[in-house]
């Protein structure tokens, strides 16, 4: 039930960046306790030019808002029917984006509770695909006027809440609206406003306690929706819970795609050394397994990284961060495919090796089965841990671009090392920056392994002739 007060709202714009674009009419109809009140609209003279293909849409030409008044003449009027309501949109991110600008621009707050009636159709109508306005009205049977019209299109999501008030349980709709409602339990110390600010873009986000201290450094496509999920839980992860007991600040840093943000990310934890990051923290040694059957001596070597000039890859399986780990790895493989103890190194001395005299080895240690034969089990084995060839000739250029927030980004690479980074169009004295490690890392290893098998879509890989 839709108890309480609410504003069912549209708006029409000259595009769709609310940043950049304005609003040229509104249309809205309050409700109380379910119940219709009465309803608003005008146009808005938005003081810039109406793009064709916006008025080929609407319906709303430039000279249709030349004699309108402009926002500043309406928000006082405006802000009264909205103050203390609910907004109802649908996508209602997206009015209220616009709407939060232009009350920004002259000097009023605007922070109302927000329900999307997108959403509230998909937890109703949940074996529908399709939640789109038009799909509404046509499934619904809704009448309707022309459609991209403030008012028209504020009336069809009006009709849209009375026909579920009509055909679904008054109980059904409160736990919807409530679910949809429910506001994050912000830390203490961080409002709301801040988190509105928080852009709606891949980057990263670091957390901060009262001395400075650096609690968490995440990443995400969407900074916004990501650093918002630390806030809607019930905190049962006690990670969370402490996380949420000592935050008292939070900064980002944008970035044009996810790879931007994944070598960021795994730079910051590096140097910032989170308190509760446990994964991508620097390590001063790591450790391999070398082979090579085609080498003099084909057995398989753990070798530190750091003693190759030139890292073998095709040649080398895994990284780990200790060398107990590097040899708990050929023992737990020797364990599960009957391999040698003695041709992984994993043992010394004459005779069979311990593997054999219990059954479990196929004596490949006392030539009963042949160094070919086990080699190739051990290939089979080992495969799934190799660290494959560089599968460009040279190095590659890996550019990310977002029309979003503007911001090219672009990564050279070579033999799955990082080389360089170059960015355009972000601000230059930004805090945070990419900086290529010029060794070979790890976990920047893992970050293009995954995105060059499969890139994102905003990610071109092109090879430096």
């Amino acid at each position: 039930m839709f108890s309480g007060e609410y504003v069912f709202l549209d708006l029409e714009t000259t595009g769709a960046t609310a940043g950049t674009d304005k609003i040229t009419e509104i249309g809205l109809i309050t409700v109380k306790d379910g119940q219709y009140q009465d309803e608003w609209q005008t146009l808005i003279n938005p003081q810039k030019n109406i793009p064709n293909n916006i008025q080929l849409i609407t319906g709303i030409t430039n000279e249709m808002v030349k004699g309108a008044p402009q926002f500043s003449e309406v928000c006082n009027d405006l802000i009264k029917r909205l103050e203390g309501k609910t907004l109802v949109a649908h996508n209602v991110r997206f009015d209220y984006a616009f709407l939060k600008n232009e009350f920004k621009s002259v000097n009023i707050k605007y922070s109302p509770k927000l329900l999307c009636t997108v959403k509230l159709s998909r937890l109703l109508y949940p074996n529908e695909r399709k939640h789109g306005l038009d799909s509404i009205i046509k499934r619904l049977q809704l009448s309707c006027g022309p459609r991209h019209r403030a008012m028209t299109d504020t009336r069809a999501i009006w009709d849209f809440a009375q026909h579920i008030q009509k055909y679904f349980e008054p109980s059904l709709i409160k736990t919807s609206i409530d679910k949809l409602l429910k506001e994050p339990s912000l830390p203490k110390g961080i409002d709301k406003e801040l988190i509105d600010s928080i852009p709606s873009c891949p980057g990263i986000y670091i957390f901060r306690d009262e001395n400075n201290c650096t609690l968490y450094v995440g990443k995400s496509k969407n900074i916004k929706t990501r650093v918002k999920s630390h806030f809607s839980g019930d905190h049962s992860n006690k990670k969370d819970l402490k996380i949420n007991q000592n935050l008292t600040s939070i900064e980002w840093c944008e970035s044009a795609g996810e790879l931007g943000a994944l070598l960021l990310e795994s730079q910051l934890v590096k140097t910032l050394s989170p308190m509760y990051n446990r994964q991508l923290r620097a390590q001063k040694n790591n450790y391999t397994i070398h082979w090579n059957p085609a080498e003099e001596t084909p057995d398989p070597e753990i070798k530190e990284l750091a003693e190759f000039d030139d890292i073998p890859f095709g040649s080398i399986y895994g990284i780990f961060a200790t060398k107990k780990q590097a040899t708990k790895a050929l023992k737990d493989l020797a364990k599960l495919h009957n391999l040698c103890m003695k041709k992984l190194n994993l043992e010394s001395g004459t005779g069979s090796c311990f593997s054999h005299q219990i059954g479990k080895c196929l004596g490949a240690c006392i030539n009963k089965e042949s160094q070919m034969n086990h080699a190739m089990r051990l290939s089979m084995a080992i495969h799934k841990l190799l660290i494959p060839e560089w599968p460009f000739r040279g190095e590659v250029l890996l550019i990310e671009q977002n029309k979003n927030n503007g911001i090219l980004e672009k990564h050279t690479v070579k033999d799955w090392t990082y080389i360089k980074y170059e960015i355009e169009g972000k601000k230059s004295d930004d805090k945070y920056h990419l900086v290529p490690p010029s060794h070979f890392d790890h976990d920047i290893f893992f970050i293009l392994r995954k995105l060059i098998a499969k890139p994102p879509v905003d990610m071109s890989i092109i090879p430096n002739q």
